[in-house]
């Protein structure tokens, strides 16, 4: 009972001195050859992340810490690349200051890109060419899309998804899933079928499908 009351007791000073540190951010950047990879997987776990296409031949991640711990790690195994975080206690205890992660993918990949967490949040920039897959538990997912032109599946248990085009007819062949998530959609659908719990319909050539699942979690596009 002792040691049990004394690991309590150390815990929360643990958390004490945390939250009383002084706090300076600091920007961990690491860049990775995309050559020969056909699947980027990024891990972001409980970490917010944003990613956008990028100029640059290499891909790009910047972690944004306040504290002295792990950086971005990198895994190669055949053809994929794998983005995790290093685990840190502290990270878990600052409440107020939490890590953030900012990944530039090469326009010119033209593979697969995955990104699977918890409760993260996810946001994504002025895509245009990649295939996307994305997978949260209760993070929310908003992704920006300058143009359309591959398969994007957005798949979350209780956050919220929403997506923007910036084009007014978007080349999309529409998919939407809710249990008991709200449906708000501002975008004009042809071949259009809707239930309490789903939409399908197509805009433009619907040559790119766009497949989006939630449990609880909303779905807005364009909104």
């Amino acid at each position: 009972m002792s040691k049990h009351i004394f690991f309590v007791f150390s815990f929360f000073i643990m958390i004490i001195i945390t939250g009383c540190s002084p706090v300076q951010e600091n920007v961990i950047g690491h860049t990775e050859s995309i050559e020969g990879v056909r699947e980027i997987v990024i891990d972001f776990a409980s970490t917010d992340v944003t990613f956008q296409p990028s100029d640059e031949g290499e891909l790009e991640a910047y972690l944004t810490v306040y504290d002295d711990g792990p950086g971005v790690i990198a895994d190669r195994s055949s053809r994929q690349l794998s983005i995790s975080l290093g685990s840190d206690m502290t990270r878990l205890l600052n409440l107020e200051k939490k890590p953030a992660l900012e990944v530039r993918i090469p326009r010119q990949f033209r593979g697969k890109v995955i990104l699977d967490g918890a409760s993260g949040n996810v946001s994504g920039h002025n895509l245009d060419h990649h295939q996307l897959d994305i997978r949260s538990s209760s993070g929310n997912v908003n992704l920006h899309f300058s143009e359309l032109n591959n398969k994007v599946e957005i798949k979350t248990t209780s956050g919220n998804a929403s997506v923007v085009f910036d084009e007014e007819q978007p080349n999309v062949n529409l998919a939407i899933d809710t249990n008991s998530g709200r449906q708000s959609i501002n975008l004009s659908l042809d071949k259009q079928s809707q239930s309490k719990k789903g939409l399908h319909g197509s805009a433009g050539d619907a040559g790119n499908k766009m497949i989006i699942q939630t449990k609880s979690g909303n779905i807005q596009i364009n909104e």
